[in-house]
């Protein structure tokens, strides 16, 4: 996220966003001194793998993007919530396996999310690249043919093997 010069919160993201450094925000910085924030678009993951690539390959370049880490905490959920506030659309994407599939219902049923490449058609594009699906099956309540696909294909296919798509997406 690009930062502000007006909170402290909002001074430590443009100093590390200037840079292109990813950084952890916790609940307590993000209530105490919550950063003024923008309405641009702000990419959502699951995999910090994500942001660390991100980093590496695009540096100050990379559009805002905020990692879940997995199911997303109150950190994560109140950032999320002051930018649907602020008028931000949030673009999602996940693992496309069961528990992403939790995580996205969660992002579609709390706030105005959308999914990112996350959808049936991007699925059975990168099925080969998966590993054997486990679990217990969900439907994603964003696309109802992206459980059914997975079901059918039995794959799962993590955001480190479609990496290459979300950082086209992510490159200004």
């Amino acid at each position: 996220l690009p930062g502000d010069g007006e909170t402290s919160t909002g001074r430590a993201l443009a100093a590390w966003h200037g840079c292109g450094q990813p950084v952890v925000l916790t609940l307590r910085q993000l209530v105490r001194e919550p950063p003024r924030l923008d309405a641009q678009p702000v990419f959502v993951c699951e995999n910090p793998v994500v942001v660390s690539t991100a980093a590496d390959q695009l540096g100050a370049g990379c559009a805002a993007l905020i990692c879940t880490a997995g199911q997303p905490g109150a950190a994560a959920m109140h950032l999320l919530r002051l930018l649907a506030r602020a008028g931000t659309e949030l673009r999602f994407h996940g693992d496309f396996d069961w528990g992403g599939l939790r995580i996205g219902n969660l992002l579609v049923d709390r706030l105005p999310a959308r999914p990112w490449r996350f959808g049936s058609a991007d699925y059975l594009a990168a099925a080969s690249r998966g590993r054997q699906l486990v679990g217990r099956p969900v439907a994603a309540r964003w696309d109802a043919a992206l459980g059914t696909a997975m079901r059918e294909t039995g794959v799962a296919v993590e955001e480190e093997h479609v990496i290459d798509d979300l950082l086209h997406d992510l490159s200004r």
